[in-house]
């Protein structure tokens, strides 16, 4: 079974690296596609057979991404995940439905700079 498993996190890593997307622009994803992807990554969390993995890796990367090219604008506590931070986006994400039209980076900063004001 964890061969498996271990297999599919390959192939859905090989994928990535081969076959980018050009959703993978910072410039061309919204808060729309960043929804679809989450919901992609909130399926698999839940072990859903429908799940499709490439999407959910896809909001992991990019909500990672942003994070990491950010971290500045934020006061971090020092020990936070990178499932907490998908996460805190997420729930930014449901709460603020009316903001999905602006640019996924921007609604990503915005959840982050909520969850961890600077100081």
């Amino acid at each position: 079974m964890t061969f498996k498993k271990d297999l599919s996190l390959v192939i859905v890593l090989a994928a990535m690296v081969l076959f980018p997307s050009l959703d993978s622009f910072a410039g061309f994803i919204d808060g729309n596609k960043l929804v679809q992807n989450m919901d992609a990554w909130e399926k698999y969390q839940r072990r859903d057979p429908n799940a499709f993995p490439v999407d959910g890796a896809l909001y992991v990367g990019y909500v990672t991404g942003v994070y990491d090219s950010l971290e500045s604008l934020f006061d971090n506590p020092g020990n936070v995940t990178i499932p907490q931070i998908c996460s805190i986006v997420a729930k930014y994400l449901q709460e603020n439905p009316g903001k999905w039209n602006l640019s996924a980076s921007l609604l990503i900063r915005d959840a982050l700079q909520k969850a961890f004001p600077k100081r």
